[in-house]
């Protein structure tokens, strides 16, 4: 049960080091942290160096040509020598505690394809802005089998967020690992399909950080409305091609409409304080009075809320249920955490710099 971590990097030395302190820090630590740079042009080889002077777990595959993010998942996954895998983020870092709670899930359940967590949203100078996912699957920890994955499924989605995940190596490979058509979105695909096969460990503790950083390769996807449609038109192709028979054609329906719900909620995100009608009318497909009626929340005192409720009214991503459930608990987890999660990242922050 010992864990690779694969770090694909592109012109993140100023972070990586973080993130490299935080995977060290943890019990256990990782068997091997992979790190895939890919033709960086800042001083990424350099930190990498001076890390591996000091971690003699860290490998470097270094690119002179720059492949993608999700190859360079790939590339990590299929050089992985163990039987866990953990994709990071440079920009993003764990909490405590993280693999010690992945390590008894899988010791527990080792038909488990894959343990999650929550994570904390913060922003660059450490401020805390959220915590993910809204729609936990259940109130505490627990085995989530297939065939409770297929109920929750009908009114209920988007429970792994990707720092938060450990996969089962094996199911990976069995699958052919992450479609690199799918962009960002990727990974989302790969739990969902795994999670229908194998199901997954769902624990209600906070296990990282997602930084809200402007040039990630979320925010960009998130801003992009030619990368967003690309990328919902592929992910419902996927699901039509992939999941089980017994859901799929439902699902792909219930997809289409929850990731233009996301995107668009990211794009909010994301976006600076702005609150950019036009686009995201067009990330949310919406044409007619649907749209001037966008454009109209915008405009009002609370154009996030408004434009958020209008979203959720036209396109029924969830049920209301579901929704609810999930704002209450955000509230409340949030309300318990906040004190502790902030101390952990100030450690976090301390021991990088």
């Amino acid at each position: 049960m010992s864990v690779t971590v694969v770090i694909p990097n592109y012109n993140h030395g100023k972070l990586i080091a973080r993130a490299v302190l935080a995977l060290m820090a943890q019990v256990p630590a990782p068997a091997e942290i992979i790190i895939v740079n890919d033709a960086s042009t800042d001083d990424s080889l350099t930190v990498i160096a001076r890390l591996q002077a000091k971690f003699s777990c860290i490998r470097l595959i270094n690119h002179e040509h720059n492949k993608g993010v999700v190859a360079g998942m790939n590339e990590g996954l299929h050089a992985a020598n163990h039987a866990l895998v953990y994709f990071a983020a440079a920009d993003d870092y764990t909490m405590p505690g993280f693999f010690a709670a992945a390590k008894r899930a899988f010791e527990r359940y080792p038909g488990a394809a894959f343990f999650c967590g929550r994570v904390v949203l913060v922003d660059p100078d450490g401020k805390i802005l959220g915590f993910r996912p809204f729609m936990q699957p259940a109130a505490h920890s627990v085995m989530l089998t297939p065939a409770m994955v297929r109920a929750k499924l009908k009114t209920s989605d988007n429970w792994s967020v990707g720092p938060s995940v450990v996969y089962a190596r094996g199911r990976l490979i069995d699958n052919g690992g992450f479609d690199e058509n799918m962009g960002a979105f990727t990974d989302g695909h790969m739990v969902r399909l795994l999670a229908l096969q194998s199901g997954f460990y769902f624990d209600t503790a906070v296990v990282a950080a997602w930084e809200r950083y402007p040039e990630s390769y979320s925010a960009k996807t998130a801003l992009s409305t030619k990368d967003n449609v690309r990328l919902i038109g592929s992910a419902v192709a996927a699901v039509k091609a992939s999941f089980p028979p017994d859901i799929r054609d439902a699902y792909a329906d219930w997809l289409g409409r929850r990731l233009r719900f996301n995107m668009a909620r990211l794009w909010l995100v994301f976006d600076e304080g702005r609150v950019d009608s036009k686009g995201l009318a067009d990330v949310l497909q919406f044409k007619g009075a649907a749209r001037s009626v966008l454009g109209l929340c915008a405009r009002l005192p609370f154009p996030r809320l408004a434009v958020l409720s209008w979203m959720a009214l036209v396109l029924r991503p969830y049920g209301v249920g579901a929704i609810l459930a999930g704002w209450y608990r955000t509230k409340a987890a949030a309300a318990g955490d906040t004190a502790s999660v902030a101390a952990m990242i100030a450690d976090a922050r301390a021991r990088s710099m």
